[in-house]
């Protein structure tokens, strides 16, 4: 991979979104030269070290772009890779409202149905309260014990009973009383999609999406070892101080921290494949119309204009509908679809901040060119 102090990639390829077929296309310099531009001021403006952003068009044409620097010494480049964080949550709320479509759960199942020893854990509470995050459970991935217990014994590989055993605490409300997105309940739902199916949840997302969608850059840690050497360097503000510094120079691929988070936050992707895989699922080529319609069911109200479906967020802004979700844990990452225009967008930063007005301000770029 270069060294050289800055690259811009920009990659013009058509992507032909059943089975993996490609096929080549020439987007204008009209709108990847707005797009990169973009990319660079919204960088800049939140201060991340690093972005790979793909924004993938009506067509399929697909506009690649990278901004800044991986590590001190090498630039950011395309095919790398970046944690989802939140982001992962979607692909497995995908896969479980599928089950439900095949008749191997109902969402109205309470967990404890699938899951007996539970510990402090509400049995009575109902796996759509896991998907739109209602069930009121500790959010362990918040928590300073987390990060220590991690920290402690970072070449650890978690299991997820493990992560249910060690990460419980008190409920923040009753269940279906409020909202709050705990990665545990993400963690109970691999538990229950691997009961349910009898095969673990990397194999039945590999099975089902990454394969299917020729999504090669796509990875479920730690089942599904990825390339580290393809990992873009994770910046964090350690001290406090507000200066990043690069944690993965100092302390490598944090093993315990991503296993520890699992499915709830622990897939690994290209900007590209998560572009790919969200603008697919939304056009209705990944699940069934009955799943995709369960999954966009609006649930709990974030704010009079956002409601909470499983593990997206349904906007109406300046007229239009999104779905969205943004994930942030030493990574940033966010995907954006704009159903009326079929436009997917994804950005993923080596620094943890809100990367949403960067994806906004790309999809604005799309549009003030063809105005």
């Amino acid at each position: 991979m270069s060294r050289a102090p800055v690259l811009i990639a920009l990659f013009t390829i058509c992507i032909l979104l059943v089975a993996g077929c490609q096929r080549q296309t020439l987007m204008t310099e009209e709108l990847t030269k707005p797009f990169q531009e973009t990319l660079e001021q919204q960088r800049r403006r939140f201060d991340v070290p690093g972005v790979s952003a793909a924004v993938i068009l009506p067509d399929g044409t697909t506009w690649l772009g990278v901004s800044g620097m991986s590590s001190d010494t090498q630039a950011m480049e395309p095919d790398m890779l970046f944690g989802l964080a939140s982001a992962s949550k979607t692909y497995t709320a995908a896969l479980v409202t599928e089950l439900e479509a095949e008749g191997r759960l109902s969402v109205d199942d309470p967990i404890g149905k699938w899951i007996p020893d539970l510990g402090r854990i509400d049995p009575d509470i109902l796996i759509r309260m896991l998907l739109n995050h209602t069930s009121g459970l500790y959010r362990y991935q918040q928590k300073p014990e987390f990060l220590t217990a991690v920290a402690a014994q970072p070449e650890r590989l978690w299991k997820p009973q493990e992560i249910l055993q060690e990460f419980q605490g008190d409920p923040e409300c009753l269940p279906g009383q409020c909202f709050g997105e705990s990665a545990m309940d993400y963690i109970l739902l691999g538990m229950v999609i691997e009961r349910a199916t009898g095969v673990s949840v990397s194999s039945q997302l590999s099975d089902r999406f990454f394969k299917p969608l020729g999504l090669a850059n796509t990875f479920l840690y730690p089942d599904q070892m990825y390339p580290i050497e393809r990992m873009a360097h994770i910046w964090w503000d350690v001290g406090g101080t507000g200066q990043p510094v690069d944690v993965t120079a100092s302390a490598g691929p944090q093993a315990s921290l991503w296993s520890a988070l699992w499915n709830s936050g622990a897939i690994h992707a290209t900007a590209a494949d998560l572009a790919r895989f969200t603008k697919t699922l939304f056009e209705g080529r990944v699940i069934q119309a009955d799943a995709l319609k369960e999954m966009l069911t609006p649930g709990p109200e974030l704010s009079p204009n956002e409601r909470y479906g499983y593990s997206v967020v349904i906007e109406e802004l300046d007229g239009k509908t999104i779905y969205w979700h943004t994930g942030g844990f030493g990574y940033a990452s966010v995907y954006l679809y704009v159903p009326d225009d079929r436009i997917s967008i994804a950005i993923l930063g080596n620094r943890m901040v809100d990367l949403k007005p960067a994806a906004l301000a790309l999809y604005e770029a799309y549009v003030e060119q063809q105005e």
